[in-house]
């Protein structure tokens, strides 16, 4: 470890310049924590991109099933979606920190992280509080709205979204599958007013799809016959949304190790080091 300045001299006109350059001599346990930095905060911008495009995905996606999800308002991927967008600036100001070696720089640097961590912490916690009320309110919808299924001959609020959820998740009914639309589960009153061992049509998988395809699929048939959908569609959401929402804890996780560890080499790095370089 060694601080060297030396002294330039130019003629400009009948004027002599001086130039003073500092130059900062690293050691090799310094140099370690350096580049291991750049690592650590190139990961950071990574999973700070990954962090905001996930959560936007699952935003996006979830106001696909706006007519179930209604008016829950999900503030905590909205949190993480920023904390991503910061995370990046973050890696960048780690690397320029880590170039530069300015002693300020580092304790900003550190300060910030701990900052972004209580953020991203917050917004992972509401957001699996949110997703958690949301799982109960869906249900509730569900039941309502198959309760009040009507048959295509009729215009409802409940029809459409339904057959939405059935078709884009590839499931049917509630929770028992087929056999929520039968007569035995009195569910769907207004569809058993017409229909009694039948499901609807968007029940039915996609290269079975036809009209009328759901006829007689609400019964107990051989696994042969069955061309609808064998699961309910309350499972597969909570299913899609659960993994959804896992891998963005994953991520927040691989990322608070990444935090905290290039503030905890960045630390180290500006303890040892004696002179401030700018």
């Amino acid at each position: 470890m060694g601080y060297h300045e030396s002294v330039h001299q130019s003629a400009v006109g009948k004027k002599w310049s001086y130039t003073h350059s500092f130059h900062y001599d690293l050691t090799p346990s310094e140099k370690l924590l350096k580049y291991t930095n750049y690592i650590l905060t190139f990961c950071i911008i990574l999973f700070g991109i990954s962090l905001g495009v996930l959560s936007f995905y699952i935003e996006e996606e979830s106001q696909s099933y706006i007519l179930f999800i209604g008016n829950n308002n999900l503030t905590g991927l909205k949190l993480l979606i920023g904390a991503g967008a910061v995370l990046v600036l973050l890696g960048a100001l780690g690397l320029l920190t880590a170039i530069r070696l300015n002693r300020k720089l580092m304790l900003f640097y550190i300060a910030l992280t701990f900052i972004i961590i209580i953020v991203q912490g917050a917004g992972v916690g509401i957001a699996v509080q949110q997703i958690d009320t949301l799982k109960d309110f869906v249900k509730v919808t569900m039941y309502n709205m198959t309760k009040n299924y009507a048959d295509y001959n009729f215009e409802k609020n409940s029809t459409v979204p339904l057959d939405y959820m059935q078709k884009t998740i590839k499931c049917c009914g509630v929770e028992r599958g087929p056999g929520d639309w039968n007569s035995t589960a009195g569910l769907a009153t207004e569809w058993l007013k017409l229909h009694t061992v039948d499901t609807p049509d968007s029940c039915c998988r996609t290269e079975k799809f036809a009209v009328r395809c759901g006829f007689g699929q609400a019964k107990d048939i051989p696994v042969s016959d069955q061309i609808v959908y064998q699961k309910g569609c309350l499972g597969e959401f909570y299913g899609w949304i659960d993994n959804k929402v896992s891998n963005v804890i994953i991520i927040a996780i691989a990322n608070f190790v990444c935090q905290l560890s290039s503030a905890a080499f960045l630390f180290l790095l500006r303890q040892s080091m004696s002179v401030i370089t700018f």
